[in-house]
């Protein structure tokens, strides 16, 4: 099966295909959605421009759809460096003088173990739902797509931005991934089986791609 996607932030066309597939058949499709893929990529340049973080004092962050201000609080040395939440403030506690990229890693990796956490809930639930056995997954850095279902090793990898969206969004993720050991493609029976366990499905899909565009 053959699909073309329109990438954020720049619009870059992706084409996948089977590897038996001629390159005059890849041609044709492409040529076929010349003129869906020029709309798509002038929407997707339209966008607004996904946020850039400094990490610094006073700077906004998102958890789970939720909005904090990042405190800088320095630590003892050779104190190992942590994140704690209190209300609408999430501290990283680390030496002030600490690179960007330090500041960026501690967070993600309160972002990993939150996440992780969240992933293994909706996990078991939808496990006894769809009557399977457990899946093992991983959380990494992925550009452009939420999750994958790797069919042959039969387990999912999850984007850590997935931290940042809503729960209820993160929730569509995992069906969405889990639902692909019964379905491989997206087609109507794919989304049928997701409407079972998910009738808002197409809502929470919306809203997952508004998060998507500023990220």
């Amino acid at each position: 099966m053959m699909r073309v996607r329109v990438l954020p932030p720049d619009g870059i066309v992706c084409a996948t295909a089977p590897r038996w597939t001629s390159r005059k058949a890849v041609i044709e499709f492409l040529s076929e959605r010349y003129n869906w893929m020029q709309k798509a990529i002038h929407k997707v340049q339209s966008l607004p421009q996904p946020t850039s973080h400094n990490y610094s004092e006073g700077e906004q962050v998102l958890l789970f759809g939720i909005t904090y201000s990042l405190h800088i609080q320095e630590i003892k040395p050779k104190e190992k460096a942590f994140v704690s939440i209190d209300g609408s403030i999430i501290t990283l506690h680390i030496n002030p003088d600490s690179s960007q990229k330090k500041r960026e890693m501690l967070l993600h990796a309160f972002y990993k173990e939150r996440l992780s956490m969240v992933v293994s809930v909706y996990m078991n639930d939808y496990q006894s739902k769809l009557k399977c056995n457990p899946i093992p997954f991983r959380i990494l850095h992925r550009k452009s797509v939420w999750g994958t279902f790797n069919p042959r090793k039969r387990s999912i990898v999850f984007n850590i931005n997935l931290a940042q969206v809503p729960l209820e969004c993160v929730q569509y993720v995992v069906l969405h991934e889990m639902t692909h050991q019964y379905v491989p493609a997206h087609n109507a029976d794919f989304y049928n089986k997701m409407a079972v366990f998910m009738p808002d499905w197409k809502e929470r899909r919306t809203r997952l791609k508004q998060f998507g565009h500023q990220l």
